[in-house]
């Protein structure tokens, strides 16, 4: 097991690994969908492509479906972010460039993004009775490590204000970067990594996770081209 899955696995539970693939599967497809819309529209601007960031949270709500995920909506916003074993993960187009590191672009523009990384008291949805959940795919070495994890840990609800960033960087020339791992919020409102953090671009895209023939985990299908990487362009459409 590689040390993004034991991450996962100990960060989110049962189906981190799940999410670990359902993430990059997710930014893939909203980067090649946000590149077709641009090119359909004709704008000289990069403006369409900018709306990412609103496709990019939507898709995160479908992670409702996984068991004991409940979704926040933070200060207000327009938009609800999922909270997964008591962490809160926020998909967070942060930069156009592959040039520009997280530290240099402050994460709280607004009172929603300040109450995302400080989320308190939600307490979890039980799991629906009636849906069969669906099979994490776990191994026999994973099963122990959660067997592991969930003795030495309290039960999962936002109490210690923890936040995972999904931060991406892209824009209509590439995906430049996908990371992701636990943040920790400065006194300025710029984000660091504590500790782990991985790149996600690495991972092969996945089928999607499902309860049963007619209850998807995600929708839509993997897509068949990526368009090559371009550390150098950027735009001016980044969310932040």
């Amino acid at each position: 097991m590689d040390a993004g899955r034991a991450w996962a696995l100990e960060t989110f539970g049962m189906y981190g690994p799940t999410l670990r693939d359902e993430v990059a599967r997710h930014v893939r497809e909203e980067h090649e969908l946000s590149l077709d819309a641009q090119d359909a529209s004709g704008h000289r601007s990069a403006s369409v492509y900018g709306q990412f960031w609103r496709g990019i949270l939507e898709r995160f709500e479908q992670f409702e479906s996984l068991p004991g995920v409940v979704l926040v909506r933070p200060g207000g916003a327009p938009y609800r972010i999922p909270v997964i074993n008591g962490v809160a993960v926020f998909p967070w187009r942060f930069a156009s460039s592959g040039q520009t590191e997280l530290t240099q672009t402050p994460f709280v523009t607004s009172p929603a993004r300040f109450e995302a990384a400080n989320l308190g008291g939600v307490a979890l949805q039980e799991p629906l009775i009636d849906l069969e959940p669906p099979d994490p795919n776990l191994s026999e070495e994973e099963l122990r490590l959660l067997d592991l994890f969930t003795s030495t840990t309290n039960a999962p609800e936002v109490s210690s204000s923890r936040m995972v960033i999904v931060a991406i960087s892209s824009s209509v020339h590439g995906l430049h970067s996908v990371n992701w791992g636990e943040v920790w919020l400065t006194a300025d409102g710029y984000v660091d990594w504590k500790s782990f953090h991985e790149s996600l671009l690495r991972l092969q895209p996945t089928l999607p996770v499902s309860a049963s023939p007619a209850r998807t985990f995600t929708s839509g299908d993997v897509p068949s081209k990526f368009p090559a990487i371009d550390e150098q362009a950027s735009d001016t459409s980044a969310d932040g």
